[in-house]
């Protein structure tokens, strides 16, 4: 619902919205996920009603988005109903909950990476502007790989995490078009998958997902999220996709955060002063309900 003292989005100018799309890549969901006013990203604040008339005007049966992969358009998602539709029911309902984030069904066109049954898209509201090629030539992909591991263990190391350890990890680097400098910027991950050294969730674990972009002196951190301890304690972070939404020639990078058996969370990155900041961080939850008077979450 609206904080208290926040001011609700202005609806009447149909403004940017950032959708998060997923579920059964033959049966997905589409859900408003963050709003951008005045070239700023902001938690979109409504009202009971504010909610439904959002639904109303984005979620109306036929409305077609836009679908981004790495800031180029790949498809679009064509609402097929909105979350009330004119009734009082919801497409969704929750047991307990009274205050839902409108969730619309949908389906999809789109030139997937891969054939996996489920999906995990951003969609936008109004259409982003291409972003001018980068200059330099990626490096090879064994180069990135030494780059990303040498860089990425000397963050671990830093935070007394153990090289055997990180070793034992999953391990990604990868190279990134985002225009924060004129090359490109270096994405490392270390993730253990089972999320625990005795058990999935059980034991320790340790994790890493960085960012590093090109200064005077060579590629330097720019994004740091190192966890390392009780594996039901550690946020685990990967990115979804990247795409300049606030318009300003530079990605915003977006990631998929959550706890092992927790509830997910979208973070919105944005790149200011030399460094990658969190200029977002939104529930995937639709359950909007405050939490209970015993502190725990509405389901």
């Amino acid at each position: 619902m609206l904080p208290a003292g926040a001011t609700a989005l202005d609806l009447t100018s149909k403004p940017q919205l950032l959708f998060q799309v997923f579920g059964d890549a033959s049966d997905p969901k589409i859900m408003p996920i963050a709003a951008v006013v005045g070239g700023a990203i902001q938690q979109i604040g409504l009202t009971r009603q504010g909610w439904r008339e959002l639904d109303s005007i984005y979620f109306a049966a036929g409305s077609t988005y836009p679908v981004y992969i790495a800031n180029t358009q790949r498809g679009t998602v064509k609402v097929t109903r909105g979350m009330w539709a004119d009734q009082d029911s919801a497409l969704y309902p929750l047991p307990g909950c009274r205050d839902l984030r409108p969730l619309g069904g949908a389906s999809i066109q789109v030139e997937r990476r891969s054939n996996e049954p489920t999906i995990e898209l951003i969609a936008t509201a109004l259409p982003v502007a291409p972003k001018a090629a980068q200059g330099n030539q990626f490096p090879s992909s064994a180069m990135i790989a030494r780059m990303g591991r040498e860089m990425g263990h000397a963050l671990g190391l830093a935070n007394e995490m153990d090289r055997d350890e990180l070793d034992s990890l999953d391990f990604v680097a990868r190279m990134i078009a985002t225009g924060a400098r004129r090359d490109p910027t270096l994405l490392v991950s270390f993730i253990d998958q089972q999320a625990g050294d005795i058990a999935p969730g059980v034991g320790h674990t340790s994790h890493i997902l960085a960012l590093f972009d090109k200064a005077d002196t060579g590629y330097v951190p720019t994004y740091r999220h190192v966890k390392s301890g009780d594996a039901r304690s550690v946020e685990f972070q990967r990115v979804l996709d990247y795409m300049d939404v606030d318009g300003d020639g530079i990605d915003e990078i977006i990631i998929e955060s959550w706890h092992y058996a927790g509830d997910n969370e979208l973070v919105v990155l944005n790149f200011k002063a030399g460094q990658w900041h969190e200029a977002l961080r939104a529930s995937s939850r639709w359950c909007l309900d405050p939490p209970k008077p015993d502190g725990k979450p509405t389901p």
